[in-house]
């Protein structure tokens, strides 16, 4: 394998998943699941130039406030992610044609607007989950290998596993095979969207986001006819605590896009509404109705992450 050379998918000038050309991202980005709040938060811009639609992914560029700015709707999960900021990352930072890096390029920054499961029996629906660090019970983070951050990164991998490994069954031929990750999210992302939930009057909270590779077993829904692995994996988790840090909510994507976003030099962040109890997750309160909020936040700490620079 040539190291010298990266490989690009290229069909038609446009990068191979997102269908986007070299200057069709901003350097400000805000990642959310669904495509049609992607549609959402457009909704809030100020000028649209840019719509693209390619595969389950689709994309907004235009400008709030006099920044820059782009939405993408990536669809579910991590893996979803890992496509989406790998090619942002290429059409960032890379000529299309050569394939070569260009030198010099500006972080970018992203922010997730998401909704989630709470995880503490305490957090209410319609309460903002801010990530300061995330879980990945997903396999995707482990394929970019990178030193932790911090010590407190290491404690919380190693206090999740063994919450994890406790809470299978010993009979279970998967205990001790759920090996999570941690990753961390930008301290000034993290502060930008707390200061503006904050100002909102909004109930919100600070703490761990856990990133769960699917919706059903491994958010430990129970449906007649299946067994999960876990029984109770939000109660197991729920108990984690590292110097007062505890995990607050659960959903499918920030652990990636921490990590990911650390191995590249940029900033990241996540705001999650939460529209689902610990005890109740077959009961979501209104969905357009809960993530109102979270846009309007997300979209005022990107200003002032951008006017405090």
């Amino acid at each position: 394998m040539n190291i010298d050379k990266s490989e690009i998918v290229i069909v038609n000038e446009r990068l191979y998943h997102l269908g986007i050309r070299k200057g069709d991202l901003a350097d400000n980005v805000f990642i959310v699941g669904d495509p049609a709040r992607a549609v959402r938060v457009s909704q809030e811009f100020d000028t649209i130039d840019r719509e693209i639609s390619n595969r389950e992914y689709l994309t907004f560029t235009g400008t709030y406030k006099g920044i820059d700015v782009s939405v993408i709707g990536t669809g579910i999960g991590t893996d979803n992610v890992e496509i989406a900021l790998v090619e942002a990352y290429i059409a960032h930072e890379f000529d299309l044609k050569s394939s070569k890096r260009i030198s010099g390029c500006r972080p970018m920054t992203f922010i997730r607007l998401g909704t989630s499961g709470g995880v503490q029996p305490g957090i209410k629906p319609g309460t903002l989950a801010i990530a300061s660090y995330a879980l990945g019970l997903d396999s995707t983070g482990v394929y970019y290998d990178q030193a932790p951050e911090d010590e407190i990164i290491e404690r919380i991998e190693s206090s999740a596993e063994k919450i994890l490994t406790d809470a299978t069954a010993n009979t279970s031929r998967f205990k001790g095979k759920i090996i999570p990750y941690a990753s961390k999210a930008s301290p000034e992302v993290t502060k930008a969207l707390a200061n503006q939930a904050k100002k909102s009057g909004a109930s919100y909270g600070v703490g761990i986001t856990v990133s769960s590779p699917g919706f059903y077993g491994p958010s430990s829904r129970y449906i007649v006819g299946l067994k999960n692995t876990l029984p109770d994996i939000k109660g197991s988790l729920s108990e984690l605590n590292v110097d007062g840090l505890k995990v607050l909510n659960m959903e499918m994507e920030s652990s990636l896009l921490f990590h990911l976003c650390s191995q590249m030099g940029y900033h990241a962040g996540t705001i999650c509404t939460v529209i689902s109890t610990s005890t109740e997750s077959d009961a979501v309160v209104n969905y357009d109705a809960a993530i109102a909020s979270t846009i309007k936040i997300g979209l005022k700490a990107l200003v002032e992450l951008k006017t405090s620079t």
